[in-house]
């Protein structure tokens, strides 16, 4: 293993003893071996810690950290990326299943990108109950549909560790922004994201996961656009909102539209949202490059609504 090349898994746990053993072990036995599996557990009442300390009699790569007060879903992982000592990170969630050569095609596809992210297959109680892929093989990577649209889960990500710094940054301002979003978003800025189309996690789907929790879904296109509106009215979506892109404002955005739109999404004003409108719809491509133009122009009108809609229910939790 050359020391360039050296991975820290980096897995948070919470009371996760009913499939920590399968994601582990699927970890453990990556065709890639990993540098070190870094697992931190935010106050588990199960017997997860204990697990995880089996595996640590046996495999010195394996290291536990128990947090002595609960951080919460995204400031655990923020937290537990500062503690891997490898130059590539990988997250993991704690109750899904990696292909054994996940590691192996994203160290090959990295390339000279910041961050490769990969497709997953979506599955339900047992991994034969496949859903069906979770990302279209035309995704979208920018900037902007990074800021606006964010939709890369975390076990998805395999980026820099050099990526941290400015990652940290941004979460001295807000300690529990979304820690996947938040990944994709600096790794674009800071030198580009790969994407590869290749389902290489088991991802297990199930009411109560986090990222289930915060898709949406609506009777007809109408219904989704008058809810998006009716989030306007929402001081509290308006204000997660208005933190969001106050937190990321530091990041040293590319695109002229993308910084005029934090400028403007920062203040939390009704004026500052809709000239953000205006802005989206001017550059209708980066955000929905595959459909029509006429399309296109509508939906990306109405995108700042949207995140006011959807993201701001976890982009700061």
């Amino acid at each position: 293993m050359k020391e360039y090349n050296r991975i820290s898994v980096v897995l948070c746990t919470y009371n996760g003893e009913k499939y920590l053993k399968e994601q582990i072990d699927s970890i453990l036995t990556q065709t890639y071996p990993i540098y070190e599996l870094i697992v931190q557990d935010d106050c588990s009442t199960d017997r997860t810690a204990s697990i995880v300390k089996a595996y640590m009699a046996h495999d010195d790569r394996v290291k536990l950290f128990v947090n002595s007060i609960s951080q919460g879903f995204n400031y655990n992982f923020s937290s537990a990326f500062n503690k891997a000592t490898g130059n590539y990170i990988a997250s993991s969630d704690q109750d899904d299943i990696w292909e054994e050569n996940k590691l192996e095609r994203m160290l090959l596809n990295i390339g000279n990108s910041r961050m490769v992210f990969h497709n997953s297959m979506l599955f339900t109680d047992v991994p034969s109950n496949k859903l069906g892929a979770k990302n279209p093989a035309n995704s979208v990577v920018n900037e902007l549909y990074f800021l606006l649209k964010p939709y890369i889960p975390g076990h998805e990500c395999f980026f820099h560790r050099d990526l941290l710094p400015l990652y940290n940054q941004v979460v001295l301002r807000e300690r529990n922004v979304s820690y996947d979003s938040l990944i994709s978003l600096v790794a674009e800025v800071a030198g580009g994201v790969t994407f590869l189309d290749e389902n290489l996690v088991l991802w297990r789907r199930h009411s109560k996961a986090t990222s289930y929790q915060s898709g949406r879904t609506y009777s007809s296109n109408l219904n989704g656009l008058l809810l998006a509106v009716k989030a306007l009215t929402s001081s509290q979506s308006r204000e997660t909102t208005r933190r969001y892109f106050q937190a990321v404002s530091c990041l040293p955005f590319k695109q002229k539209c993308t910084q005029e739109i934090v400028r403007l999404m920062s203040k939390g004003t009704l004026r500052g949202i809709i000239q953000s409108c205006y802005i989206c719809q001017k550059n209708y491509a980066l955000l929905y490059p595959h459909i029509s133009p006429e399309r296109a122009r509508v939906k990306a009108f109405f995108t700042p609504l949207y995140f006011l809609r959807d993201s701001s229910v976890f982009i700061i939790k």
